[in-house]
């Protein structure tokens, strides 16, 4: 008689099955867990029934919506990386008083004051004082930004560890829910687990997984795959040749490319979001070093013509062309009016000398050899520093200011260096360096105000220089836009991208989470709805009980009729 057997399958089941509820129970706020349900079998012992199995464990999912939030945990993670660079360069862009901007606008409002009273020191004092503050604000702030993005490049590394390290883990559970599943366990809880990491792992890479039969899972990235089965590829970041941060796969050397996902931006803002920035900002310095010290280099200073002077920016090599030495400014064909002043005699003379300038076929050396041809002067080449040095002999001086010559005869020159040689070279300025982080004041300025040419007469009170200098600041250095107007420029389109991702970013969490609370809506537990499961198993085993204890009292009466 299989009585027995029937109802202790009834006691059971219900039993597992209350477990089950338990442990839904007790995982109702679990992140991740899904509700899992058992699915009752009649039993059957060769013709007749034998009671009730449990025939399988169900494991509540919703596949077309967990692939929309792999998905969407890829585009908000980028996002999220995004802004938060961009609201970092932002702070770094400070504005107000202590901005790139508001200093620019001082030194030019110094210079309007210095142009009423050349000859002031103070005044003098104060301007190189003032471009010394715009200076440090732009070293300052190309060091943040460059010290922002080696911040990202070690987020890089450190995001790539934890993909792999997420792979590694999925292929492991890859491995341990096709071992027991051939074993004929439920793998429900395993699952779970492996769903979380795929979470975490596309909130970093844009991702997409197929499901095998086997119950495995392979995880594909756009460029790669990440997990085979039970297999994970490994990634590495490493800089090449430019600096970029490039992504491989061991053992592969095409770049890996990732479309979106925090490693995507992190990427993408440190090859072009940041570099694209800094030179705009270098762009900034250099406007203002090459147009500053164009003016500076072509007038004169309260002490008059120079004795000697070197230039600051070096060649790469002083027997090519200038057009390829590497120098930091274009020089372009032109002339340069040197005027030498003969003090050996009296009264002194002033001789101009044009000299035919060629980027495309002239050397430094070239260079150097056509100014010491000019009488009283002696010119070379640096060999340390392959930079330009200029001095005068004996008894003569020499400016780049256009004068005209003594006895009057050539006429004065409105512009004395046609070919922007005078600032390429580095040559008398009022700045040194080429960009936002190497730019400061000339240390022979700074210590000798006499030398800021305010003058391009050398006449006492003249501050014609001064208002050359002055007009830099209206002047259209990028497109239409001033100096000035660029800087703004540049922190008005971060202002503008931080708006427009930031609300891609709402746009993106709200769809995010209404895709969390839908697959919620299937996979989540109501306690309710499991405190009514728990009260059906409950009487279930309360009826299997009695139908024991009827079969028991049954058999005894049986027994007790049996001789």
């Amino acid at each position: 008689m299989n009585a027995l057997s029937i109802g202790t399958s009834a006691l059971q089941t219900a039993q597992k099955a209350m477990a089950l509820v338990g442990q839904n129970i007790a995982n109702a706020t679990t992140p991740g867990y899904h509700r899992q349900s058992v699915n009752f079998t009649n039993s059957v012992t060769g013709a007749q029934g034998s009671g009730v199995d449990i025939a399988s464990i169900t494991r509540y999912t919703a596949a077309p919506v967990r692939t929309a939030i792999v998905s969407g945990n890829a585009n908000d993670g980028y996002y999220a990386a995004q802004l938060a660079t961009r609201r970092q360069i932002e702070t770094t862009l400070a504005g107000g008083e202590s901005g790139v901007g508001d200093r620019l606008d001082s030194l030019f409002n110094q210079v309007e004051q210095l142009t009423s009273q050349p000859d002031s020191l103070a005044s003098r004092r104060a301007i190189i004082t003032a471009a010394g503050s715009v200076a440090q604000q732009l070293n300052s702030t190309a060091g943040d930004i460059d010290r922002l993005r080696a911040d990202i490049n070690k987020q890089v590394t450190a995001t790539v560890t934890e993909v792999n390290d997420y792979a590694t883990k999925i292929a492991d559970l890859n491995n341990r829910i096709l071992t027991t599943e051939n074993r004929g366990n439920p793998t429900n809880d395993l699952r779970d687990q492996r769903d979380q990491l795929i979470d975490e792992l596309s909130k970093r890479v844009d991702i997409k997984t197929v499901e095998q039969p086997s119950g495995e899972i392979n995880v594909l990235a756009s460029g790669a795959a990440i997990v085979v089965g039970q297999y994970a590829n490994k990634f590495q970041a490493a800089n090449d040749a430019t600096g970029n941060v490039v992504i491989t796969q061991q053992g592969v050397a095409q770049p890996v490319t990732f479309k979106s996902g925090t490693l995507g931006a992190l990427v993408q803002d440190h090859n072009t979001t940041i570099p694209a920035i800094r030179a705009r900002l270098d762009g900034v310095a250099g406007q203002l070093i090459q147009r500053a010290n164009q003016v500076q280099a072509t007038g004169l200073g309260s002490s008059g013509p120079l004795a000697s002077t070197s230039g600051t920016n070096a060649v790469s090599d002083p027997t090519v062309p200038l057009n390829t030495a590497a120098l930091p400014f274009a020089v372009q064909a032109g002339t340069l009016t040197v005027s030498v002043t003969n003090s050996n005699v009296i009264p002194s003379t002033r001789t101009n000398t044009a000299i035919a300038i060629n980027p495309a076929t002239q050397s430094l050396n070239d260079i150097a050899t056509a100014l010491g041809a000019v009488p009283g002067l002696q010119a070379s080449v640096d060999p340390t520093t392959n930079t330009l040095q200029i001095q005068g002999q004996a008894g003569f001086t020499f400016d780049f200011a256009g004068r005209d010559s003594v006895p009057a005869g050539s006429g004065t020159v409105a512009n004395s260096d046609t070919s922007n040689l005078l600032s390429a070279l580095g040559v008398n300025g009022l700045f040194v360096g080429s960009n936002a982080a190497g730019i400061a004041v000339n240390p022979a300025v700074s210590s000798n105000p006499g030398l800021l040419a305010a003058s391009r007469t050398g006449l006492p009170g003249d501050g014609t220089n001064l208002e050359r200098l002055g007009a830099i600041r209206d002047q259209q250095a990028f497109g239409t836009r001033t100096l000035t107007e660029e800087f703004a420029d540049i922190a008005a389109t971060l202002g503008t991208d931080i708006n427009n991702i930031s609300d891609q970013q709402t746009a993106q969490s709200g769809t995010l989470q209404n895709l969390n609370n839908q697959e919620l809506s299937v996979t989540g537990v109501d306690t309710n709805e499991e405190l009514l499961h728990l009260l059906d198993f409950q009487r279930q085993i309360q009826g299997a009980s009695k139908y024991l204890s009827v079969v028991n009292t049954a058999l005894d009466s049986l027994l007790a009729i049996l001789p």
